[in-house]
Order: C-alpha cells, then sequence, then structure tokens
C-alpha cells in the first residue's frame, strides 16, 4: 500500500448527524511504505513542504527534497538539492523568501552541524557551517535577518546563542542559563530586528517569576518586564502565551493557579504597556457556564453544583486536571482561547491530575505545521539515546476549551468538547482551530480519522 501526503485548506460540510469533510483543493505525493513525511511551513504565497529522501538501493544519496503549492495547492514541482553525506533535519525556519533548514549529522549534542539555505523564489541552496556552538539538545532554531538563533538545554540548564550566518561571530545570551530556569516561547520581532523571550524561574523561597525579556540580535538585553506580583498571595503563573506587539503593547495570555499544590484555577489575560507596566484579568470557572458541556448531563450536573459549592464557600473552583493553553487568534476587538484539559499519568504508575507541564516549550505553530524539536518526535526516538528519556509519561485529554474573550475584559461565550479520553505519548499538541466569522472550528487526527467540532455562538455540535 502506498503513503500519501494529503493537504487541504478548509473543511465544510460539518452536519449534526451524517458529517463529512469536503475537499475545496488538495494535492498528493504518492510514496512507498515507511518514506519520511515532509515537514510544512507556512510561507506568504502559500505552503512550502520538505524533507531528507533516500531511493531504497544500494547507489542512491540522501537528497533534500521541497515543493511548494499556493493558497489553490497548485504545486511546483518536486525539485531536490544534494546534501552532505550521514545528515539529516534536526529543526528549520523561514525568514523572508528563504527556508533555512538545520542539518545534523547524527543526534549527539556535539553533532557536526550546518544551514542549508533555500531561496524558494530562484530555487538555489546555500549552505553555512555552524561551529562553536556549546553542547545542547536542541529545542529551537529560528532565523532572523541573517541571524541563527539556538536555543536549548546545556547541562540542565537552558541556553541561547546567536550565530551571524555571514562573519560567523557567535553570541551567547546573558541572563537565560541559570537553576530552576525555563524557556517557555521566543517570538521574533523583525520590525524592532530583536527577540523577546518567556522566562520562569523559581526563586529561593520557592516562588515562581516570570520574566519577559527583549534582545536585540547581538544577545544585548534591551528590556525586562519582571511579573513578581501575580494575583492573591499562592497564585502563580503556571504557563502563558505571548501575543505579537501591538503598537508596544504586549499581552500574554495563560492557565493561573496554586504551583505548590499542582492546581489549576482558571485564565488570565495579562498586559504590558510600553513603559514595562503590567496589569492582568483573572477568570475562573465562575465566568465559564459551559466549561463542563463536555460531559454527560448527569455528571455535567454534579460537576456544576460542585462549583456552586465551593462558590458558596467562597473558595475558588479548582480545575482537577493540567488546564494547557494550545493557541490564541486575536481579532480587533477580541480574543478567541483554545485549552486541553489533559490528565498526565506518570510511567512511574498513578494519575498526575493537575501536574503541569511547565517544560513544554511554547511553539510557532500557527506557521510550523507539526514541528517540533528532534528529542520530541515520536518518528525518531528509536534512534537516540535511552539515556535522554527519563520519564515517558501518557498523557490523556480529557476535553478541548473554547472561549472568546472581549479586549475589554468580559467573557462573551465559551463552550467545549471532549477527547473521549483519547491517550497518546506525544506530549505536543495535535488539535487545530479556525475562525470563521464568530464560528470556531476545531480539528484533530485519532487513528487516521478527522474529527471536528464546529461552534457557533449560539449552536454547538460534533462529528
Amino acid at each position: 500500500m502506498r503513503k500519501v501526503l494529503i493537504l487541504f485548506l478548509f473543511l465544510s460540510s460539518i452536519g449534526f448527524t451524517h458529517a463529512q469533510v469536503k475537499f475545496l483543493a488538495r494535492f498528493e505525493v504518492r510514496g512507498e511504505p515507511y518514506d519520511p513525511v515532509f515537514e510544512m511551513m507556512r510561507i506568504p504565497d502559500g505552503l512550502v513542504s520538505f524533507r531528507t529522501y533516500q531511493a531504497r538501493n544500494f547507489t542512491s544519496e540522501k537528497v533534500f527534497q521541497f515543493f511548494k503549492t499556493d493558497f489553490d495547492l497548485n504545486a511546483s514541482g518536486l525539485i531536490e538539492l544534494g546534501l552532505r553525506p550521514g545528515f539529516d533535519i534536526i529543526g528549520y525556519d523561514t525568514d523572508g523568501v528563504n527556508l533555512f533548514v538545520l542539518m545534523s549529522k547524527g543526534y549527539n549534542t556535539n553533532a557536526d552541524k550546518y544551514i542549508l539555505q533555500v531561496n524558494l523564489n530562484t530555487n538555489q541552496g546555500f549552505e553555512f557551517s555552524v561551529e562553536n556552538l556549546l553542547n545542547m539538545e536542541l529545542v529551537e532554531f529560528l532565523v532572523q535577518g541573517r541571524k541563527a538563533v539556538f536555543m536549548g538545554n546545556a547541562e540542565s540548564r537552558p541556553a541561547l546563542q546567536i550565530y551571524d550566518l555571514d562573519d560567523k561571530s557567535l553570541h551567547t545570551v546573558q541572563g537565560i542559563y541559570g537553576n530552576n530556569t525555563q524557556v517557555l516561547q521566543i517570538r521574533k520581532m523583525p520590525e524592532l530586528e530583536s527577540l523577546e523571550v518567556v522566562v520562569s524561574r523559581r526563586g529561593q523561597y520557592k516562588n515562581r517569576e516570570t520574566s519577559i525579556i527583549t534582545f536585540d540580535m547581538e544577545g544585548n538585553l534591551i528590556r525586562e518586564v519582571k511579573v513578581d506580583q501575580f494575583g492573591e498571595p499562592g497564585q502563580e503563573i503556571l504557563e502563558g502565551l505571548l501575543l505579537a506587539d501591538q503598537d508596544y503593547q504586549q499581552v500574554m495570555i495563560g492557565a493561573f493557579g496554586q504551583d505548590g499544590r499542582s492546581s489549576y484555577q482558571g485564565v488570565y489575560i495579562m498586559e504590558i504597556n510600553e513603559f514595562g507596566e503590567y496589569d492582568f484579568k483573572l477568570y475562573t470557572l465562575e465566568d465559564f457556564p459551559n466549561f463542563f458541556n463536555y460531559l454527560p448531563e448527569k455528571q455535567k450536573a454534579k460537576q456544576e453544583q460542585a462549583v456552586l459549592k465551593d462558590l458558596e464557600k467562597s473558595k475558588i473552583p479548582l480545575i482537577k486536571n493540567t488546564f494547557s493553553i494550545r493557541d490564541v487568534r486575536e481579532t480587533e476587538d477580541a480574543y478567541y482561547l483554545y485549552f486541553d484539559q489533559i490528565n498526565i499519568i506518570s510511567a512511574r504508575g498513578g494519575r498526575s491530575g493537575g501536574l503541569f507541564p511547565f517544560n513544554l516549550y511554547r511553539y510557532d505553530r500557527l506557521n510550523r505545521m507539526g514541528y517540533a524539536p528532534t528529542y520530541m518526535d515520536p518518528y525518531i526516538l528509536q534512534n537516540l539515546p535511552s539515556q535522554s528519556f527519563v520519564v515517558a509519561n501518557e498523557y490523556q485529554y480529557q476535553s478541548a476549551h473554547f472561549i472568546k474573550i472581549s479586549k475589554e475584559g468580559q467573557v462573551l461565550w465559551d463552550n467545549a468538547a471532549t477527547y473521549n479520553d483519547f491517550t497518546t505519548e506525544y506530549p505536543e499538541p495535535f488539535g487545530e482551530i479556525a475562525i470563521v466569522g464568530d464560528d470556531l472550528y476545531h480539528l484533530y487526527v485519532d487513528n487516521e480519522v478527522i474529527k471536528a467540532s464546529f461552534f457557533g455562538m449560539e449552536k454547538y455540535s460534533i462529528s
């Protein structure tokens, strides 16, 4: 049986009983079983798909294959470029009309590396050697303005380096490397030729401090906003997603709760002005009347009664499982939030319940479709040394939650869909959302079956 890569732009005709997915545009690449998958990235005029490939004979050399498709999925032909022997993809990014692919000779932290630049207008490839990097487990690879950014873990501490492709200079960014420190997100800021980095640190009194740090492309500190006063005593930011700047205003959205007790309490929206001053709004289950819509009616009523009892006692109702932000879509007057509720089952036995996945770095999933670092890619786990994986957890997905909040702060709408205890060992987000007018679509794949949910402001259906 041949394997087929299918790209599609949109789904429609989702009904209440006999739902179907209708392809408005479709493109296929046929291959043999166990052929490597294509990675995909959005580019200004469509998509670019690429992979390394080696034909199954004794004389073929591994090559880099790529093709482009526009928004109607009209495709260019498959183009091949030569590769250095023994190298494969461990990271990628786009900058302007160029695709940058980080190649490594093996998966050890000290393996030889180089960057393949592909001009997507001319289809020409250029190679850049990369030397003197720290021995780190790669988590993120970005390119902005001819500067390559490497972020990873070195000796169980985060490290961030910036490499100039032209003059070969290498800058190690200060203020990132440290004990009890985690990098949650890096965001490119091409308009200001800088990087924004979200960092979480555990202080000497075990309180968690979140910082939003801005660096120039030489690694120099431009600004740091420390969020050291948040909510009520004992409440902390458990995770967050930093949105693109708007007129030097920043917004970060995520989940908050009591970290020491692994308890999620709700959602926060934090606004930061150009002077680094911040304010935040907090939302709990009291603000989300449809939070339990994913449950059967009897269980839903029971959970809602438990929330009311907590509120009558002036207690903040707890979210029993991990409540992880997955995506935020911003419109002119509102935010659409997408969260997953997850029960994490530890490999040591037992359920972790509200254990938060704070070590998960937030990728640019809107443009980098399916991207994950090498050491988290399930397709190549068998090639990596066993000591890289101390504990392998299972992730039992309970429900997906969708919230619309106006920029003035009012909760306009919320709803939820069940995952039916979908379980995976893959820690990265796998669901996707689309906003069309006032309607929201949620889609994921379970055993090669596309499962989609449709939400209107006053209607709800699942297929």
